[in-house]
């Protein structure tokens, strides 16, 4: 039997002999988006920033009052990423040196996802933004979009923001802004968000602007919140990725900073607006994805000390669970997340969630609940109250009288009215005279009644991802009457067979209609880099699952039974959902 370290030569000997017919593979294309078309994306593969899409700035011109030199050899591209160095070196007549690029083009509407990992300590600045073109208008009168600012002595959390006003040709120099900044809670704890990569986006649309954290909405400009500016006089705008030091939003470095800092960016990826209508679907109704986020859906009512969270504390099915208490804010106050799906007038709509209250953080005796309440609008986006919005139907999932210390289940049926065109399903804690208690949700569904449960959905959390993977290879060798749905080629019984099948047309991952096997990452390709090197790592590793390389769902990864399944897959691709 050949050695741990024999194996793993063989199968690197191989990788070396196969992968050379595919060194010029195009990187896998970003994911799918209903109502976008992918415009350009950077994943920073080379040794080098692509200088056709972006301008290293060189300068030692300021702005805010910050403290650094804008040098090009702060920029460096290896190993996927782009890096921004701060340090604490004097140049130019500034104390310190730091980075930044721009994108050449301008885009007017879309959406823009950054992922990137932030430097801390105290006087650091990063700020992933949207600039329009000041040799064209002078700022701020054409608007500039702040996707992400973050203060390196706040970990926990972020910023956005937009400016707007007027400069030049007349008028005075008005300068107004709005922002909003945001943390979000697992299992208690903050999201640390220099401690890990994260993604920060925003899609902007002629009439409003929203803003995400890891795909979780937490605030939307409108038109009429800055007097119309947004159709009237916001324009094209370039990228603009930096790390500035010190200045007006923050306090500067003292003898407490750390050096150097590095700003780390693994990919960027853009849209345009599509000719295409946005299809508006549900997404992660059991709180699973990103290892247990509030994914797709958006938040109202949070405060900094977590009020609207996820976790593992309480779970009906599953790992993850949504937990709500209130603001404490002295008056009745709601809280909670929404996410709304296209419909039609007279469709009919069925939604269901599972509430636990937990006796030694109970509600009863209070004037709390939580609801389950379906919203209907005229425009999607629209805001609650206002003239886009329709009508709703509701259904008390938790109140003071509700039995502690158990799941219980509510479904709601309804129709959609005349002119609705989006439903938002929204479960709302409602707090009053700052009473305590908190309630746990967990299952939620939503969708036309009587539409079948999404196919390949195994774990029925609202998507068919590698979670649904996972359940799979755990239940292999289980007869069909486990889960008639599980036994794909209707031979009876559960097995390796069907976990191929459901591999290659059910994954819905990343914008994909199904996977490859092999793809460890599930971008859409076999790769040698982001799928094989992942699988050596692991070789002779037991009780894996297919996302750690265990390919054929037996328990260990080797090489007979993984590796060459993989070799036999690379440079092989799947389309991105149409």
């Amino acid at each position: 039997m050949l050695a741990t370290s024999s194996i793993t030569r063989l199968f690197c000997l191989l990788i070396a002999t196969v992968c050379v017919s595919f060194q010029g593979s195009a990187d896998a294309q970003p994911p799918a988006r209903s109502g976008y078309d992918i415009a350009w994306f950077d994943d920073f593969d080379g040794n080098s920033l692509d200088l056709n899409r972006w301008r290293i700035s060189n300068t030692n011109s300021t702005t805010n009052n910050s403290l650094q030199d804008y040098h090009p050899s702060q920029i460096s591209v290896d190993q996927g990423l782009m890096t921004i160095l701060s340090e604490n070196t004097p140049s130019r007549g500034l104390p310190y040196l730091s980075g930044l690029i721009q994108t050449r083009n301008f885009q007017k509407y879309g959406r823009f996802d950054i992922r990137a990992k932030l430097p801390t300590s105290k006087g650091m600045w990063p700020a992933i933004w949207l600039l329009s073109d000041l040799s064209v208008t002078p700022w701020p009168s054409a608007g500039e979009i702040d996707i992400m600012e973050n203060r390196g002595t706040q970990p926990n959390l972020t910023s956005t923001a937009f400016h707007y006003g007027t400069n030049g040709n007349g008028q005075p120099f008005r300068h107004f802004f709005e922002y909003d900044e945001q943390t979000s809670v697992h299992d208690g704890t903050a999201q640390d968000y220099h401690a890990d990569f994260h993604k920060y986006s925003v899609e902007w649309d002629p009439d409003q602007i929203r803003f995400y954290v890891d795909d979780v909405h937490h605030w939307t400009v409108r038109d009429e919140d800055v007097d119309g500016f947004l159709t009237d006089h916001v324009g094209a705008m370039k990228l603009i990725i930096n790390t500035a030091i010190g200045g007006n939003f923050l306090e500067n470095p003292d003898e407490e900073t750390v050096w150097p800092q590095r700003f780390e960016v693994d990919y960027v990826h853009a849209y345009t607006l599509s000719n295409e209508a946005r299809v508006l679907a549900f997404e992660n109704g059991g709180f699973e994805e990103n290892g247990g986020s509030l994914a797709h859906w958006t938040k109202f009512g949070d405060t900094s000390f977590g009020n609207i969270s996820s976790g593992n504390e309480r779970i009906s099915e599953g790992a993850e669970a949504l937990k709500l208490f209130g603001q404490f804010n002295g008056s009745t106050n709601y809280s909670g997340i929404e996410q709304g799906i296209t419909v039609e007038a007279g469709d009919e709509l069925h939604s269901s969630a599972q509430a636990f209250v937990a006796s030694n953080d109970s509600i009863a005796g209070t004037g709390n609940a939580t609801v389950l309440k379906v919203d209907y609008y005229r425009t999607q986006h629209g805001r609650f109250g206002s003239a886009d919005y329709i009508s709703s139907d509701s259904v008390t999932l938790a109140s003071s009288l509700s039995a502690n210390d158990q799941w219980l289940a509510e479904e709601l049926v309804s129709t959609a009215p005349q002119d609705a065109v989006e439903a938002r399903l929204v479960v709302l804690f409602v707090q009053e005279d700052n009473a305590g208690g908190a309630v746990f949700v967990d299952n939620v569904q939503f969708g036309l009644a009587g539409e079948p449960a999404i196919l390949g959905d195994f774990d029925a959390d609202g998507d068919v991802d590698a979670d649904d993977i996972k359940f799979y290879t755990t239940n292999l060798d289980q007869p069909a009457s486990f889960n008639p749905e599980m036994d794909l080629n209707r031979d009876d019984v559960i097995d390796l067979a069907d976990h191929d099948l459901h591999v290659s047309t059910l994954v819905q991952t990343n914008g994909l209609s199904g996977t490859v096997i092999g793809d460890i990452n599930f971008d859409g390709m076999v790769d040698v880099l982001n799928d094989a090197f992942v699988l050596i790592a692991n070789l002779g590793s037991s009780d894996a699952c297919y996302t750690e390389g265990d390919l054929n769902a037996d328990g260990s990864v080797d090489v007979l039974g993984d590796a060459f399944r993989l070799i036999g897959n690379l440079g092989v691709s799947v389309p991105s959902v149409p």
